[in-house]
């Protein structure tokens, strides 16, 4: 137990967390602005896994930036089709999103036998780029803490640094602009924006657009960073994952940040208990998340129930 806290305590799991972490969280704030605007977005394992093999095969081709762009467009195209079935065919948002998610599983194996000539399970015959890490090997002259910040704070991806910059983007956007007023009010009570001239339909599409974006961004991260190239089925239903942390986070910003590094805790235990405890079946420990994630859905469905009580009494 104590070698377990003295890993816990230690650098190089802060670094781990901070790398799983980083596309839960993309991820997280995707399904965050689809929940805000009123859709909610189960597809976000698909956009994810589209996001990890579209960054991937662009790589190979162009500069990572390149790819990473590539990956965003490419979720948010899935984004824009679930929005044309949903809004413009009236089709349930829950099944579209399953459907995406089916589609991105055997799509995803389908363009990579494609692109490596028969390959159907990784891209390891496919000379792929990573995210560059940001370099703050500066910090380290800072007398007395330059070494310990040193050791945090630099080598993280710059997608890890772009997620932190987004949820403060996405607060001011929410909770400071007319726009992010008007998103949360479509998906509070879409009658009373569409009675003053907001178009309902075009915001929620745009919601799934940046949706779309944001959780293919998170499955660059994934496959430019954390790994390098692609496996099939390589998200393991992070994307899931992220949308029961949209519901543990009270659907704030701050708190998907919160979430999604409460997460990505349990996923690097997950990676660093196996070594530390043998006897504990890796299968267990890779549960963890899962399991948090259910219990998340329980108690966000529990609030709710409360407060159509709490509604109800009111009347």
């Amino acid at each position: 137990m104590i070698e377990l806290l003295m890993t816990v305590l230690s650098t190089t799991f802060f670094i781990t967390v901070v790398r799983t972490s980083t596309p839960l969280l993309l991820a997280t704030l995707g399904g965050l602005i689809a929940d805000l605007g009123g859709a909610l977005n189960v597809a976000l394992e698909g956009m994810m896994l589209v996001g990890c093999l579209t960054a991937v095969l662009v790589s190979v081709f162009a500069p990572w930036y390149v790819a990473v762009l590539a990956a965003v467009l490419a979720g948010a195209l899935l984004g824009a089709i679930m929005a044309f079935f949903h809004l413009r065919l009236k089709a349930d948002i829950i099944l579209v999103g399953f459907a995406i998610n089916i589609l991105a599983a055997g799509g995803t194996v389908f363009a990579l036998t494609i692109a490596t000539g028969g390959d159907k399970g990784t891209s390891i015959n496919l000379a792929s780029k990573s995210v560059p890490a940001v370099d703050l090997s500066f910090l380290g002259i800072i007398p007395g803490i330059g070494d310990f910040l040193e050791r945090m704070l630099s080598g993280h991806s710059i997608l890890s640094w772009l997620a932190a910059f987004l949820v403060f983007a996405i607060w001011y956007f929410l909770y400071r602009t007319p726009w992010g007023l008007w998103l949360r009010g479509v998906g509070e009570y879409p009658a009373a924006p569409e009675a003053a001239g907001i178009p309902v339909n075009a915001i929620r599409t745009w919601s799934l657009l940046v949706s779309g974006g944001l959780a293919a961004l998170g499955g660059a991260q994934l496959a430019m960073f954390n790994y390098i190239g692609f496996t099939r089925d390589m998200t393991a239903g992070r994307g899931f994952i992220a949308l029961g942390a949209v519901l543990l986070g009270a659907r704030h910003p701050v708190g998907a940040l919160l979430a999604a590094l409460l997460f990505g805790v349990f996923e690097a235990l997950a990676v660093v208990m196996p070594g530390l405890f043998n006897w504990i079946p890796a299968e267990l420990i890779r549960m963890i998340p899962f399991v948090v994630t259910i219990l998340a859905l329980f108690l966000f469905s529990y609030r709710a129930m409360q407060a159509r009580r709490l509604r109800s009494a009111g009347h």
